[in-house]
């Protein structure tokens, strides 16, 4: 299965893309390329009002929800996020101790990622260092599509040398072939639930991959 794990809409309010608008993409997208969901992880903010399973069954897509957090070391991705975890963290502030978001992620059955982690991002030279206070952290975002060739290869080039899984994610911010699906993660086991999602991660088995978008600019 193939999912976009780095995904913004206007909820992210630097975004003016909505839900609808990137699965209709991208369901034209699956008559030319294999595809089969997306991650919104919005900037500080996780959406518990709005269901999003008629929409995603419209289009034939897994829809998931994540969060990308501000912490003090730069933005970190977190999956399996649930009622308790945001009675523990409020996902709104900005720069929250990241070994905080870690463990509480950790302990309530999630999992936490750093993003782009060589872009604006303090968690690469942190990583590489060894410092403790990033430990159970067992992934990070090595394909970014928003993010430099040389960002990308240093994120890669970190994963190998620390045996961190790596996924990949276009974090897009607009419905065009510039931003979105252009980077993916491609799991080897079906993937359609959050749980499912936490669990294949945790797992290790899967793979970023770039994505062919050029057929995108036909759309309209």
């Amino acid at each position: 299965m193939i999912v976009d794990m780095h995904v913004h809409t206007r909820a992210s309010l630097d975004s003016p893309a909505s839900v609808e608008e990137y699965c209709r993409t991208a369901h034209r997208f699956r008559k030319y390329h294999p595809f089969d969901g997306i991650v919104f992880t919005e900037h500080r903010f996780f959406d518990e009002e709005n269901d999003y399973r008629a929409i995603a069954d419209k289009y034939e897509l897994f829809v998931f929800k994540g969060i990308e957090m501000d912490t003090d070391l730069g933005h970190l991705l977190v999956y399996g996020v649930t009622k308790r975890f945001l009675k523990k963290i409020d996902v709104s502030q900005l720069r929250i101790k990241a070994g905080d978001v870690i463990r509480a992620i950790s302990d309530y059955g999630g999992i936490a990622v750093p993003s782009h982690p060589f872009r604006e991002s303090a968690f690469g030279e942190t990583l590489e260092s060894g410092a403790g206070i990033l430990d159970g952290i067992s992934v990070i975002e090595t394909l970014n599509g928003s993010s430099t060739g040389d960002e990308n290869h240093r994120a890669a080039r970190l994963s190998i040398r620390n045996g961190f899984s790596g996924i990949g994610g276009s974090d897009a911010h607009y419905v065009n072939a510039h931003w979105f699906l252009n980077a993916a993660t491609e799991f080897e086991n079906p993937v359609h639930t959050d749980e499912d999602l936490v669990r294949e991660l945790k797992g290790g088995k899967f793979s970023p991959i770039v994505l062919d978008n050029s057929m995108l600019k036909k759309f309209k």
